[in-house]
């Protein structure tokens, strides 16, 4: 990715920074490098050049809805993990990216004393912000992040496959329509998979039908159908730090 998502802007509350335009050309850096290295570890370089080229194309904004959704959160409703149907909440890979990002750049940064509040460099009635105190923010910033990487992790991870069942298909000529509630994130061209034969779709109308077309007089015998809006992804992880007293 070229177009940076997270600006010193979004260095705010918890994650506040006092950036001087002398090193703004270096924050932005960081920023950019933090937020390329995270996506790829998460999705993996085939996941990634895709996500990046709908991200490029929007200029920061996805068009794919998939891609939208892993890019700034979502509440999804999990009916396979637990006992009963449960919203989980992804974060997104866009809060992932500035919690990170504040960690590289109080590593990285060409002076210590920059974490808002304790740096006399840009705020009175403060004090300098030493070593110690500086990895404990870090740290303490950087396991939130962590947090909300499992967030987007686990909605990955989810929609690797994803199953629905079909209430019917029916056949015209070759064509064939099948009916279910749920098409989340399938589009025309994708592979649908039933009976472990895959089809293309080739009309869609959302959280009700989609059609393929395929040899006349098919039967089927699962009543379900399987599709991969997130095919292959790497699902690397991000585990929290800790100093071990050497801070």
């Amino acid at each position: 990715m070229t177009t940076q998502a997270i600006t010193k802007d979004d260095m705010i509350g918890i994650l506040g920074l006092s950036i001087s335009n002398a090193v703004l050309a270096d924050f932005d850096s960081i920023s950019l490098m933090v937020q390329n290295e995270v996506t790829k570890q998460i999705l993996g370089d085939n996941l990634y050049n895709e996500f990046t080229t709908d991200f490029e194309a929007g200029s920061g904004t996805p068009t794919e809805q998939k891609n939208l959704d892993l890019l700034n959160g979502v509440t999804y409703l999990d009916t396979v993990n637990f006992d009963y149907d449960k919203n989980l909440n992804s974060d997104g890979l866009k809060e992932c990216w500035k919690y990170f990002v504040y960690y590289e750049w109080l590593n990285q940064a060409p002076f210590v004393s920059n974490f808002i509040g304790k740096s006399t460099h840009n705020t009175t009635n403060s004090t300098p912000l030493d070593r110690q105190s500086l990895n404990v923010e870090t740290q303490n910033r950087y396991n939130i992040g962590t947090d909300k990487y499992e967030t987007t992790y686990n909605f990955l991870d989810y929609y690797k496959d994803y199953e629905v069942d079909f209430t019917n298909i029916s056949e015209v000529a070759g064509t064939y329509t099948v009916l279910l509630p749920d098409t989340t994130y399938l589009k025309v061209g994708d592979t649908v998979t039933i009976d472990s034969n895959d089809y293309t779709v080739t009309v869609l109308t959302a959280d009700t039908s989609f059609e393929f077309v395929s040899t006349s007089g098919l039967t089927f015998v699962t009543d379900y159908a399987s599709w991969t809006p997130f095919y292959k992804v790497a699902l690397g992880k991000k585990e929290p730090i800790y100093f071990n007293g050497m801070i």
